[in-house]
């Protein structure tokens, strides 16, 4: 401990012994700015020089006072941005005005107009010329010789250039663009080269270790493209995230990673009404289950961003939750985090939750999700997903809770697996809560979401790195794709919308086929060659998911990507329902399986 404290006390006064330097430096900077002011006014006229003299001292002298005041000594002028070089204007502005209008009201010099303002001028150009000058001398030093192009030469471009100059992480040589009107510019001192077509060769004329992709608007096909045509077994190749990920803010070195498959397959720019957001989630207590999953997981990281008076982590395994409560954390040590195991189905333990942390909001995410293990176990299909839900739902609206967000799934969407089923009886059940439960419900129904776990994705990712074969079930599969942080983030902004009973859909673009993702990963990580190997469709499987049913009717919201279902109105008995669950459980543990399917299918009817 003593040992940091020397330290801290070496740093400090290493900073003042460099303030007290850079203002003796300004001091004689402004000095000189008088003195050739005077030069300029009189040449060699020495006796009207000294005539004159007077009002420069003075304007030095509260000069000198203003920078001090101003906070100039302040600024590390190492990493200055244009908005500290203001404040170095404003202290000169300062104390230039202030010379005047002292000297206007006591006479006790005279300051002739033109050797005032350019005194004034001087100084700025001194003064701010010297600091450059600093920097580029730094900058140039600090270069580790790693050689790196940025591709995007627009505000992130230019944000990442500075953080990397900043960072010491390397030497940016050039920016590629294929907008005709930067080819061949100059921006923030760096060289715009394309097309991109012809990257490669620019990679190898400038000896190029590293590329990073500066675009965080880029949708999935523009960074296909960008993948394609770079050799990743020349140079690496790195990208800032989404815009959907970055929240609005600027992005910084630390938010660099390597390509993954949802940047190629499932990255669309998605932006959010960040204040409706913030309304239904300031200051409030939000429970989410399936904290520790993939999608509860994102929830978390994204609403804490939104300053939640408490985030209840509810999960059934201990060691997810334990990795997203230190996540969390580590980012932000002043967020309350209570995390709690549990399993949905437990109805005491559920109402202990409730009763002891009265949430306002819910994020119901925990579920079976895998279409084939659910298919050998009705039963546990139906605890957890159906009677789970049902749980949590009376539960909100026992103690009140503000919002109830559940997230269903395509395959709700005429169910042909035991898994989409029971996420269909959810929906049924939430959408048929009688309207004197104050909760206001929102359904989330989408696709597949890349990189969740236990994903076919991390199937194909373990098969390559394997050597093959990667195997599918069916070439003709399709799958909706989205990336997790985008999902998310329309799941948080659907529940922003929510004011009733309400069904909402996420437009996830075009199906596209398994085969497809599976090659792209597999040139992601430089097997194209791959053998792929397909094996027929398992019980449950469908070639294609659907998102509406015949009756749903789809109408646009506020965001163009969330879609509000319409539907008949459903008048299903809720006790009646439940018996029906049960029986089917009934059933299934007493092995009449047949039966139990007979009652599911029949269920699926209700309206």
């Amino acid at each position: 401990m003593k040992k940091e404290t020397g330290e801290q006390n070496k740093t400090s006064q290493f900073r003042l012994e460099r303030n007290h330097i850079l203002f003796l430096i300004d001091c004689l900077l402004l000095l000189l700015a008088g003195l050739n002011s005077l030069f300029v006014r009189f040449g060699l006229d020495f006796v009207e020089m000294h005539k004159y003299s007077p009002g420069v001292w003075y304007l030095i002298l509260f000069t000198i006072i203003a920078n001090v005041l101003n906070g100039t000594y302040k600024i590390v002028w190492r990493y200055a941005t244009p908005r500290e070089l203001i404040v170095l204007l404003r202290g000169l502005f300062l104390g230039y005005a202030f010379t005047l209008i002292v000297l206007h009201f006591t006479r006790v010099a005279v300051l002739p107009r033109s050797v005032g303002a350019l005194t004034f001028l001087g100084s700025f150009f001194l003064l701010l010329s010297a600091r450059l000058f600093y920097q580029f001398v730094r900058t140039s030093r600090r270069s580790t010789g790693k050689q790196i192009g940025i591709i995007g030469a627009g505000d992130a471009g230019v944000v990442i250039l500075n953080e990397i100059k900043r960072a010491e992480y390397g030497k940016v040589v050039v920016f590629f663009d294929d907008d005709i009107s930067k080819i061949g510019k100059i921006v923030a001192g760096i060289r715009v080269v394309g097309p991109l077509e012809r990257i490669m060769d620019y990679v190898q004329k400038f000896g190029l270790e590293e590329l990073i992709i500066a675009i965080p608007s880029a949708t999935s096909e523009q960074m296909n493209r960008i993948v394609s045509l770079v050799d990743t077994k020349k140079v690496k190749l790195r990208t800032v995230p989404s815009l959907s990920q970055l929240l609005n803010r600027e992005p910084t070195l630390g938010d660099l990673r390597e390509i993954s498959i949802q940047d190629i397959v499932g990255r669309q720019p998605v932006t959010v009404d960040l204040n409706s957001i913030s309304r239904y989630i300031s200051r409030k207590r939000v429970l989410i289950t399936g904290a520790g999953g993939s999608i509860g997981s994102e929830i978390v990281r994204q609403i804490s961003k939104f300053s939640p008076q408490e985030v209840i982590l509810l999960g059934r395994g201990e060691n997810s939750i334990y990795e997203i409560y230190n996540e969390l954390k580590e980012q932000n040590s002043e967020i309350t985090l209570s995390p709690v195991i549990a399993d949905v189905y437990d109805v005491e333990l559920m109402e202990k939750v409730f009763k002891q942390y009265q949430p306002d909001i819910v994020f119901h995410t925990a579920a079976h999700k895998h279409v084939f293990f659910m298919q050998n176990n009705l039963y546990e299909a139906l605890r957890v997903n159906v009677l789970g839900t049902m749980n949590l739902a009376k539960l909100a609206c026992k103690y009140e809770c503000e919002k109830f967000v559940f997230i269903s799934t395509d395959k709700a969407v005429h169910p042909t697996s035991y898994m989409g089923a029971s996420k269909r009886l959810a929906e049924l059940y939430l959408l048929s809560i009688p309207q004197d439960c104050k909760t206001c419900f929102s359904i989330v129904r989408f696709g597949n979401v890349i990189g969740s776990r236990g994903s076919v994705l991390w199937k194909f990712k373990k098969q390559i790195e394997k050597g093959g074969p990667i195997t599918i079930t069916d070439p003709n599969m399709k799958r909706f794709w989205m990336s997790i942080p985008e999902a998310v983030s329309l799941v948080i902004q659907a529940g922003a919308f929510s004011k009733n009973r309400e069904l909402y859909v996420l437009d996830m673009g075009k199906q596209i086929p398994v085969e497809q993702v599976a090659k792209s990963l597999a040139n992601l990580m430089g097997k194209p060659d791959i053998e792929i190997r397909y094996t027929g469709a398992i019980p449950g499987e469908k070639l294609e998911e659907e998102l509406f049913y015949e009756f749903e009717e789809p109408k646009q919201t506020t965001h163009p990507k969330i879609l509000r279902t319409e539907y008949d109105s459903i008048n299903i008995d809720q006790q009646k329902l439940e018996m029906q669950v049960r029986t089917m459980m009934k059933e299934f543990l007493e092995g009449n399986e047949k039966k139990a399917r007979e009652i599911l299918e029949e269920t699926l009817k209700w309206r």
